[in-house]
């Protein structure tokens, strides 16, 4: 069904995470990153310490899992990224790109979105 990751394992460092008027939102994790792979993703953010993850299933679809994680979070990562990672000028302007997007996300939209497609229950 799911593989199961133990973000401890990974665990390097700690991420302080400031605070922000959308930390409620939820995006996926693909997204929050800003990369396409989900193992990707997960790796990234187990990197950074981040550890709030919420794992729901798509309506009907048992196989179906989508993996959110909250703009706050998300902001606060790529910020990390920015500032602790030597990536190339592309890269800087596509993290800033995203850190705005990110940061004028309708969280009520975004919350009834999710819980229009999904449900909390994993099993």
């Amino acid at each position: 069904m799911g593989e199961v990751v133990q973000f401890s394992a990974f665990r390097q460092r700690e991420v302080v995470v400031k605070d922000s008027g959308n930390r409620d939102s939820l995006v996926p994790v693909e997204l929050g990153v800003g990369v396409r792979e989900r193992a990707s993703c997960l790796a990234k953010i187990s990197a950074y310490g981040v550890t709030a993850i919420q794992v729901r299933m798509i309506n009907n679809e048992p196989s179906a899992l989508l993996y959110l994680m909250s703009v706050g979070d998300a902001i606060s990562l790529n910020r990390w990224i920015l500032e602790q990672e030597d990536i190339t000028d592309a890269e800087v302007t596509r993290r800033i790109d995203l850190i705005q997007m990110l940061e004028n996300i309708d969280p009520a939209l975004m919350d009834s979105l999710w819980s229009s497609l999904t449900r909390y229950d994993t099993a």
